[in-house]
């Protein structure tokens, strides 16, 4: 589990129509600053900038949650959604949730796999086709990952979501007969089909750029 990294936020004020809007969007960027926004908790919500190196510092910690100070006040966020352009190399937005410590809430963790199945060396495949999971936990709980162990994991064997090893206090809100990973047959992996038959396709998640900058004209 990251701790909460502390950020000095500066608040945009959308009621004069100079804090929002894909232009000041560009300024901000271009100025080293990162558009975004926090919303929450029945209040208003706040579109802010935070400083770019702060955001990368942050993802490079891994956290999911920040203590920003916003013209003298404190919150704790939660980054629900980072935004990056189509080349992966800008941040364009962020949208962060407010929360407090001892709130539980839902946030997707990945997927992480350990050391070597043994079913590979028996012939098999090994095949994931899930790489997240959507956990339940307190704001200040949120694990890094979760581990998936591979030492016992032999040929047409599988890993189910109600198999996984979870730290205290953690609930994985998917389906408990979720299939994670498994170790395939070489002619089941080239046919490119999960066990009941079907093709696995990648899931797509967060909204595009592009409808970010719709949304910050309006």
């Amino acid at each position: 589990m990251a701790d909460a990294v502390s950020i000095t936020a500066q608040a945009r004020d959308p009621e004069k129509n100079k804090g929002t809007g894909s232009r000041v969007a560009r300024k901000l960027r271009k100025a080293g600053r990162v558009p975004a926004i926090v919303y929450g908790h029945k209040q208003a919500p706040q579109p802010i900038s935070l400083a770019k190196d702060d955001v990368l510092q942050m993802i490079k910690k891994s956290t999911h949650l920040a203590q920003l100070a916003i013209d003298g006040a404190s919150e704790m966020v939660l980054v629900r959604d980072v935004q990056w352009d189509h080349l992966g190399q800008e941040i364009i937005h962020l949208d962060s949730a407010r929360v407090s410590a001892d709130e539980r809430i839902t946030v997707t963790v990945p997927l992480v796999l350990h050391g070597i199945a043994p079913g590979v060396g028996e012939g098999g495949v090994l095949d994931q086709p899930v790489h997240t999971v959507t956990v339940n936990c307190l704001a200040t709980a949120i694990p890094d990952a979760i581990r998936i162990e591979l030492g016992d994991l032999h040929l047409d064997q599988g890993i189910h979501v109600r198999e996984l090893v979870l730290p205290e206090g953690v609930t994985v809100e998917d389906d408990a007969d979720l299939l994670v990973v498994h170790v395939v047959s070489r002619t089941e992996a080239a046919e490119g089909t999960t066990p009941e038959g079907t093709p696995s396709e990648p899931e797509v998640i967060g909204r595009k750029a592009e409808d970010k900058e719709k949304e910050e004209k309006k």
